[in-house]
Formats: structure tokens, C-alpha cells, sequence
């Protein structure tokens, strides 16, 4: 019954560290991507935009273009009128 309850205890604690290193890793990828984002800012104010407002080469990072502004409300007053 000890000995059981020993495995049990064992399976318990390497759960726990398996959810620990996942937490770490989520952590670290959030950190990875807020300075993937911070860079983009600066780089997307030293690339030159298209005619769209869009950075080619860059996925949009930041505040949105005024073009894709605008973009966003027709989107978004579609969504309204067909719910």
C-alpha cells in the first residue's frame, strides 16, 4: 500500500513539473513575441509601405494603417448587418 502510494506521489510530482516547463515555455514565447512586436515597430517605420498602407515583407505590427482602418468598419458593419 506504501509503495503505491509512493508511485502515486512520484506521478503527481512529475505532472507537476511537466505543467511547470509548459508554463515556462508558454511564458517564453509571449516574451519571444512582445519583442518580435517591439522590433516590428521599428521596422516597419524604416520599410517603405506599398500603395495599401502595407509593409511587403512584414506582417502589420502595431496600430493600424488608416487604410486598414477603414477596412476594419466595413468588416465590422458587415458582421452587424448579418447578425
Amino acid at each position: 500500500m506504501l509503495l503505491k502510494l509512493a508511485r502515486r506521489m512520484d506521478d503527481r510530482d512529475m505532472d507537476w513539473q511537466d505543467m511547470r516547463a509548459r508554463c515556462k515555455r508558454l511564458l517564453d514565447r509571449t516574451e519571444k513575441a512582445a519583442r518580435v512586436i517591439d522590433s516590428g515597430h521599428e521596422q516597419t517605420a524604416e520599410a517603405t509601405p506599398d500603395g495599401d498602407g502595407m509593409t511587403p515583407g512584414l506582417l502589420p505590427v502595431g496600430p493600424l494603417t488608416a487604410r486598414q482602418k477603414v477596412i476594419q468598419q466595413q468588416i465590422l458593419k458587415r458582421r452587424v448587418g448579418n447578425s
